[in-house]
């Protein structure tokens, strides 16, 4: 019956290939989390969609992956005035005093809502919250592509230090433990 074989004396190799896996592991990691950010880029561009006005918030939201830190970074990237514009929507404003009306006004009209309530609200009380950030996490496909990417690592790296012992681990005989 096909199976996977362990002995003892095939533990020493893979005790010794996750001994050096800091030297090979990044490959793994890294083509994994670079997919991991493109998915929920895409993921949270979906999640902004409904506060769209112009688009220039959902399309630069983007994902950065930094290898040394193993580090992944999504959002926005885009400037309101010099402000964050994703910060903005996550955290809404406080009152705006000397707010312009020429764009309430073309992002009300996009909504087809009257300007002048919404031109009044937003000098007087702020911009409302969009915790968008918090929304996408909860998503349920994001929990899925988050779980599906660790599992994929974790079944890669133990499938590398496996292919480390004589014959890749592989046997013709179930797994036995023992000498």
């Amino acid at each position: 019956m096909p199976g996977v074989a362990i002995r003892t004396e095939n533990l020493e190799p893979m005790i010794r290939a996750f001994s050096t896996a800091p030297e090979w592991q990044g490959r793994f990691v890294s083509a994994n989390m670079e997919q991991l950010g493109r998915r929920l880029a895409y993921l949270m561009r979906i999640q902004l969609k409904p506060n769209r006005y112009t688009g220039t918030l959902e399309d630069s939201t983007v994902s950065t992956y930094n290898p040394g830190s193993q580090r992944l970074e999504i959002g926005p990237t885009a400037k309101r005035k010099g402000w964050d514009a994703g910060m903005l929507l996550q955290r809404g404003t406080g009152p705006i005093p000397r707010v312009p009306f020429a764009p309430i006004k073309a992002w009300a009209e996009f909504r087809g809502l009257p300007a002048g309530p919404v031109y009044w609200k937003i000098k007087t009380r702020g911009a409302a919250a969009h915790p968008f950030v918090e929304e996408t996490l909860a998503r349920g496909d994001v929990q899925v592509a988050i779980r599906n990417t660790a599992a994929r690592i974790g079944h890669q790296i133990a499938a590398y230090a496996l292919q480390q012992v004589p014959g890749g681990g592989f046997a013709s005989e179930p797994m036995t433990f023992g000498g």
